[in-house]
């Protein structure tokens, strides 16, 4: 017995053995500690103001771990200078800003500084960290120091000053444009864009040759002042001249007033007063005639995009929905009293369908909705192609659009007609439209395309049907013998408020109320045109003139059309979402760009509607 005991704890001793030496075969190596493996540049040279700074990792690197508190150029003082951060895979680089100034003192790197880079580590939280969560193991950070200012000795040639040429194969040239820019009358400003970066020291008031083009006199230029606006996908840059609010002949001469219409050309100086690249090379030259023109214009700004212009109206990306109008210098929801309250939502019919007062219907999209009495007050009334909207009504009957109505489809009308009213120009709508056996009514557009019948023939001296909106009617179907055409005053003196062929309509011009019926709650929306943000810009400053508090007011931009770049790109995946803006903001601007503002309110019955005059994207 005391044999067996022994030999079973011999053999419970070998398999316990056995699972340890297992065990301790699967154990893992600990992972290695992510670390800094360099720093570029390595060289103990002094650096350039413009030169770039980028730390290599021993794995790639979690780029939500890389913020500008994690990775930091601090100054001698400790504090954090200007730049940005890009990421790679086990990388991270600093990019300084460059200066623009002659002093060669507002960039990030400021001549014959010293510098360090600090990088986060452990035991920081916020240390930089890998895809796989390990932290950096130490804080490293490495100083260096920047050239003085001055020319600079590489080995790859001598520098007129400490900023490296960027590597480009590009030649030194300035852009030209068949786009006549413009400059207003009150803040002559010129703007030059050249294909490579500026030398900031050499743009000075000398460097530029500015005339009036039908006197050929030469004008002062005030100050320079170089801008780091890309023009295009290679390292541009672009120059501005301030001819100042009072212009002066060049030599201290008399002052020039500048007047709209007035044409300037800028001439670029050769030897050494000229303007140069980082290199220390001059532009490409070009012939006289081909020198950039500028058109003066009045005002001590420029519009880049102002809304609304004098030469448009009022547009949205769905002309059906309720939108806004300019009405006197003000732009205000486009509501009437007599277009109802929008309380039934948009009609918009898949299949064939009879509209009865008081009886439910499927408004189109399977939602079930009735009439209040006789009116039938919907937010948008859209027939389309291949379907029949039948009304049926033993009385009067009212489609009412707080929006527009399109019938591209047929609208079959079964109901009592009327004797043709006395139209009396400029009478009240709603005295028209309580005398028609059936009436549709909008405050936006009617575009009617489709038929519009009768169940029976109308004797001459009956009409079955009106139509009356606050906008314009497009006409391009069948209407009924006898139909009213009626349109608001202001919008038919205002140009053609009927367009297409009328046939035996009766055309005629009434007054709506303006504002909300009782019980509406809907909101407007309203787009401008798209309007080309040119190359002359990178920024521009908001104006809000008059707006109501209420609205909420968005930028949106968009690329050029590839195959035509007068036009924006406009396919769904390359539009960017819009922006929400604020008076006094300042936007980037992507120059050759496109951009609109976008305008959205919520209206309710009973509160002050909101308006604004203009909105304005200006220069300055």
């Amino acid at each position: 017995m005391a044999r067996q005991m022994r030999k079973t704890r011999t053999l419970a001793g070998c398999a316990l053995a056995l699972c340890a030496a297992a065990c301790w075969r699967a154990a893992p190596e600990p992972e290695a500690p992510l670390t800094v493996t360099r720093v570029s540049p390595v060289d103990e040279q002094p650096l350039l103001l413009n030169d770039s700074v980028t730390v290599y990792f021993s794995d790639a690197v979690d780029p939500l771990s890389v913020t500008t508190e994690s990775v930091a150029v601090v100054g001698s003082d400790g504090r954090p200078v200007r730049g940005s951060l890009r990421t790679g895979t086990n990388w991270v680089t600093f990019v300084p800003d460059p200066p623009m100034t002659a002093t060669l003192a507002d960039g990030s790197f400021r001549p014959g500084e010293r510098y360090r880079l600090v990088v986060a580590g452990y035991p920081r939280p916020d240390a930089v960290r890998a895809v796989d969560g390990r932290r950096l193991s130490e804080t490293p950070a490495r100083e260096f120091v920047m050239s003085p200012a001055g020319p600079v000795d590489l080995p790859t040639g001598r520098l007129p000053a400490p900023l490296r040429p960027p590597n480009s194969e590009l030649p030194f040239l300035q852009h030209t444009t068949d786009v006549l820019a413009q400059v207003p009358a009150g803040a002559p400003r010129l703007r030059l864009h050249f294909t490579l970066p500026v030398l900031p020291t050499s743009a000075r008031p000398e460097a530029f040759v500015v005339r009036l083009a039908h006197t050929r006199q030469r004008l002062d230029v005030r100050r320079v002042r170089v801008l780091t606006t890309p023009v295009d996908p290679h390292p541009g840059s672009t120059v501005e001249l301030d001819l100042g609010t009072e212009p002066r002949l060049h030599g201290g001469g008399p002052r020039v007033t500048l007047s709209a219409g007035n044409l300037l050309t800028v001439l670029l100086a050769t030897g050494p007063d000229g303007v140069r690249d980082y290199s220390g090379q001059e532009p490409f030259p070009r012939p006289i005639t081909s020198a950039p023109l500028w058109q003066v214009v009045h005002g001590g700004s420029l519009a880049l995009v102002a809304w609304p212009d004098q030469d448009e109206g009022i547009v949205g990306d769905d002309w059906l929905m309720p939108g806004f109008e300019s009405q006197n210098g003000i732009v205000r929801p486009r509501v009437r009293v007599e277009a109802g309250n929008g309380s039934l939502g948009v009609l918009r019919p898949t299949s064939d369908l009879t509209l009865r007062p008081g009886v439910a219907f499927d408004r189109g999209d399977g939602v079930m909705v009735q009439s209040v009495d006789g009116k039938f007050p919907f937010l948008a009334i859209d027939i389309p192609r291949g379907v029949t909207l039948r009304i049926d009504s033993p009385g009067p009957v009212r489609l009412q659009s707080v929006g527009g109505i399109a019938i591209a489809g047929d609208l079959e009308l079964a109901a009592p007609t009327a004797t043709v009213p006395t139209l009396q120009h400029g009478a009240l709508a709603s005295e028209l439209l309580a005398e028609a056996p059936v009436a549709l009514v909008a405050a936006g557009e009617v575009r009617v395309t489709g038929r519009i019948v009768t169940a029976t023939t109308l004797p001459s001296n009956q009409t079955a049907l009106a139509i009356a909106t606050a906008a314009r009617i497009q006409l391009g179907g069948e209407l009924p013998y006898n139909t009213v055409l009626a349109v608001e005053r202001a919008t038919a003196r205002s140009g053609p408020a009927i367009q297409g062929p009328r046939g035996q309509s009766l055309p005629t011009a009434v007054a709506f109320e303006y504002g909300l019926a009782a019980g509406a709650r809907f909101a407007v929306r309203g787009a401008s045109p798209w309007r080309l943000l040119g190359r002359d810009h990178d920024r521009g400053v908001l104006r809000f003139l008059g707006a109501s508090p209420s609205l909420q007011i968005r930028w949106q931009t968009v690329l050029a059309d590839p195959a035509e770049p007068t036009a924006p790109d406009l396919r769904p995946d390359r539009l960017p979402r819009p922006e929400s803006i604020f008076d006094g903001d300042w936007l980037a601007l992507r120059p050759g760009s496109f951009g609109r503002f976008l305008v959205h309110a919520d209206l309710v019955a009973g509160y002050e509607l909101p308006m604004f005059e203009e909105l304005r994207l200006a220069d300055r």
